[in-house]
């Protein structure tokens, strides 16, 4: 069993020159050719990232698609629903003091990692992802749901912690609550943290050892 699954740079968005467009060669040279995803269309983007929670994801989201698709706060409010674990970069063509109010205060709500104007250039989202990127690895929410997807699934439905007040819960379960953020989710990751405090003030340096 592997310790640590590869993250995946997933990019929607219908502005881009092409598949060769140089935010996708330096995103590419920096994470791998395969972590990479570009998808044009927003519902497709959409689809892979649901449909793809087991990994650690980083999405750079085009808030601009054409009528006939979903917008990119739709977009962000449907990954939203399912995930809180999934860093999310806005881009728009637009001036940020021109987005709609109501737009804002759900990007502000439900964490959105970044918005940026895409007359920044590439170079600015590249550091705003390893930004992300970074944070992925240090998160004790995120290094949560790494460790529980890395078990096999004949363990993950089994019963495995109960709460003070008698509830059963498989680790399937238990990763939902952690990305959704419900209160047992936080809960579970303030005990985790209060247990390395514990260790750490205590010289247990490893906690593997």
């Amino acid at each position: 069993m592997e310790n640590k699954i590869s993250k995946k740079i997933v990019v929607i968005h219908d502005g881009l020159i092409s598949n060769e467009d140089p935010l996708l060669v330096v995103l590419r040279g920096k994470f791998g050719i395969d972590n990479v995803l570009y998808f044009k269309k927003s519902d497709d983007g959409l689809d892979y990232v649901l449909n793809n929670l087991h990994q650690p994801i980083v999405v750079i989201l085009d808030m601009n698609f054409s009528r006939n698709e979903k917008s990119g706060i739709e977009v962000f409010q449907e990954i939203r629903e399912k995930s809180a674990l999934v860093y999310i970069i806005l881009i728009t063509a637009n001036e940020i003091s021109k987005i709609n109010n109501d737009d804002l205060i759900s990007l502000i709500n439900n964490d959105a990692f970044a918005v940026e104007s895409v007359s920044a250039g590439y170079t600015k989202i590249v550091s705003l992802v390893e930004s992300a990127a970074h944070k992925l690895d240090t998160r004790v929410d995120s290094a949560l749901e790494n460790w529980i997807v890395l078990h096999p699934e004949s363990e993950k439905n089994k019963p495995y912690i109960m709460t003070r007040d008698g509830q059963s819960y498989s680790l399937n379960q238990l990763l939902t609550e952690i990305r959704k953020q419900t209160l047992l989710g936080m809960e579970i990751e303030k005990d985790i943290l209060m247990l390395v405090i514990d260790m750490l003030s205590r010289g247990k340096k490893s906690i593997n050892g």
